[in-house]
């Protein structure tokens, strides 16, 4: 049988459930510019008392829940886009920075380009054909062969610059991950703790899901909810509510968030180089639980994944060989050339380097990786076989080496598994332009200097080098040695004999002594007489001046062609490069403004849909006052009017 006042219950609930209804539409509509709001919507349903076999009486309406309006498709779409995005945006700004240093500012009249220096050097040189005693000229050309060398050492310190400031940025970045993992986890607590007493935590949900896309910027993430239900009872109502009981974050492979639990990211600066133009104190990354955190895997994803390849990025062009022997203090490697298909450690792939051009490992405190484990060397030396013209490097160890118990070794000796010295990174970084850099310089000053040196000078005698480098700390000019030879880099520093692979684009330049006396270019080209004296021709001769500008032009010194051409090319390479990232980007923007216009026509909250709803809820809301109202006069008349 109905309730007497049972009426006045129902209008009871239907207040308070309109009144709700009408703070959460409020709530909406204040939040319609707050980053990352969700809609809410309040929920309710109508409200059943007095259960019999034969019966159900009805007794108003209650406010289940408000809930957050979310599409999880959506929102795992846009983290991995926006990962995407990142990555190809960082990849734009470091690949435009490398190519204005090459290709200098095209739009400018300035001479700034490589191309232009090189170009100028030769004009000045070619002006000596015909005049090779002129002194204003000879000046002039070495003048301008200063300049180009000051032109390509920039480059090199520029490039040297932009890798500290990628490395800079690999801490910062770090430093940002887990700021945000802390604020995940503290979000992670409280979001427990308000909705372990049934209530949803909305909004604290909505700033964690602004982290979580905060986060993927820096890496490829994705997310894990573990539920569970709670009981919540409203009035005369029982319900089973899912809520989140644990929440993870996983990012590279590894778990970042685990609840309340956080496994930072741990930055330490390297004692070791992997390339020879590295700078010092390179940052590299693990896990706090311990774990390797794989800096260069492919999945890594987002602005981390960019810094990293921009970083350490050398094309996969380190050197690649076999352990042929090992002792307490020495590890020797030498090439796979002779392996035969079916052959013990056969590896077709290995990049052995014969060529000194090429050669860009570190001097000294470089990394030597056997099946995984890193082994360090403080100095190498290179043993030149003029038989099989190959080298064997013998690199002496930092550590001294367990010959009895070190497994690993002894199983690359026997296995002749590929090491390698340093890592190699696929892709196209700032490593592998500075090689670039470095095969030019290396290869073009051997020509050059083997021609220079074959001459005559002014005063009669075989030409000196003219480009050339210093040694690390003393500053000297090297004598440089043409052709493949012996040399150990732990006496970079006690002889004057210098190989090629010492020098590089940051320490490229014109020897002293032909800047202050320009007369020891060898313009004159030398002939021996009948009984094989050598002469000079006089001195007018300029055949030797001309072999050297004939060199501009010489199609055989690069693979692909003359120096201009190297040039040339690397320029086209790194404007291509740059075109594909910029495109990428593109894409990877539009791409990520559909998905996130999609995810706000769900998400979002429109100010005229609100405006109605609020509307809506205000008459619901003036209904169940009518229906108290009634109410009121019904048991007013009941009570006072019948006087029962």
């Amino acid at each position: 049988m109905p309730s007497t006042f049972g009426s006045l219950e129902i209008s009871k609930t239907g207040m308070m459930t309109y009144n709700a209804a009408i703070q959460t539409t409020a709530h909406n509509i204040a939040n319609i510019e707050t980053k990352g709001y969700s809609r809410q919507t309040a929920n309710y349903e109508a409200l059943v008392a007095n259960k019999s076999a034969i019966t159900v009486q009805g007794f108003g309406v209650g406010n289940v829940n408000v809930t957050r309006e979310r599409n999880e498709y959506y929102d795992n779409k846009f983290i991995r886009t926006q990962s995407a995005f990142s990555k190809y945006d960082t990849d734009t700004y470091y690949l435009n920075a490398l190519q204005d240093m090459i290709c200098g500012n095209v739009t400018s009249d300035d001479k700034s380009r490589i191309m232009d220096a090189f170009d100028d050097f030769y004009a000045s040189l070619s002006n000596l054909v015909g005049n090779p005693n002129n002194l204003t000229i000879r000046t002039e050309a070495a003048t301008r062969a200063q300049t180009f060398a000051e032109y390509v050492q920039n480059m090199g310190k520029n490039m040297q610059q932009l890798q500290d400031e990628a490395n800079i940025e690999i801490k910062t970045t770090v430093d940002q991950i887990n700021a945000i993992a802390e604020k995940i986890s503290s979000l992670n607590r409280q979001i427990n703790v308000i909705e372990s007493y049934g209530n949803m935590a909305n909004d604290l949900r909505d700033q964690r899901s602004v982290l979580i896309d905060e986060l993927s910027q820096y890496a490829k993430v994705e997310t894990l909810e573990k539920k569970g239900t709670i009981t919540k009872t409203s009035g005369r109502q029982t319900d089973e509510l899912t809520v989140d009981t644990q929440f993870y974050v996983y990012m590279n492979g590894n778990t970042l968030v685990d609840g309340y639990r956080i496994n930072h990211v741990v930055y330490t600066q390297k004692d070791t180089y992997t390339n020879i133009n590295d700078i010092k104190g390179l940052y590299e990354l693990s896990w706090e639980d311990g774990t390797d955190f794989l800096e260069h895997a492919r999945n890594l994803g987002g602005k981390l994944q960019s810094l990293f390849e921009m970083r350490d990025g050398n094309n996969s062009t380190t050197l690649e060989g076999y352990v042929s022997e090992y002792d307490a203090s020495t590890i020797t490697i030498k090439s796979k050339s002779n392996f035969a298909s079916g052959d013990d450690g056969y590896d077709p792939t290995a990049n052995f380097i014969n060529d000194t051009a090429l050669l860009n490992i570190p001097t000294h405190d470089g990394e030597i990786m056997v099946n995984g484990r890193m082994y360090r060397y403080d100095t190498f030396e290179a043993k030149w076989d003029e038989t099989a013209k190959e080298y064997t490097y013998v690199f002496k160890m930092h550590d001294t080496i367990d010959t009895t118990n070190d497994a690993i070794l002894t199983t690359a000796v026997s296995s002749k598994m590929t090491v390698s010295v340093g890592e190699n990174v696929s892709a196209r970084g700032i490593p592998y332009y500075f090689a670039q850099l470095n095969e030019f310089v290396r290869t073009f000053s051997e020509r050059f200097n083997e021609i220079q040196n074959q001459g005559h000078d002014l005063y009669n005698e075989f030409g000196i080098d003219f480009f050339t480098s210093k040694t690390p700390t003393q500053g000297r000019d090297y004598v440089m040695k043409e052709g493949e030879h012996n040399f150990n880099t732990a006496n970079m520093d006690q002889t004057a004999d210098g190989s090629y692979y010492y020098m590089n684009a940051a320490n490229f330049k014109v020897s002293e002594e032909m800047i202050v006396d320009p007369k020891k270019l060898a313009c004159k080209a030398i002939v021996k007489d009948e009984n094989g004296n050598i002469t000079s021709i006089g001195n007018d001769n300029w055949e030797n001046v001309q072999k050297l500008s004939e060199l501009k032009d010489d199609s055989k010194m690069f693979l692909h062609g003359a120096p201009d051409s190297f040039i040339q090319s690397l320029a086209s390479s790194m404007g291509v490069e740059c075109m594909k990232a910029e495109h990428l980007c593109k894409s990877q923007e539009n791409l990520l403004l559909a998905i996130d216009m999609n995810r706000k026509s769900v998400s979002g909250v429109d100010e005229d849909e609100e405006a109605e709803d609020l509307m809506v809820f205000q008459q619901m809301l003036f209904n169940q006052y009518k229906v108290l109202s009634v109410m009121n006069q019904v048991l007013d008349k009941l009570i006072n009017g019948t006087a029962v």
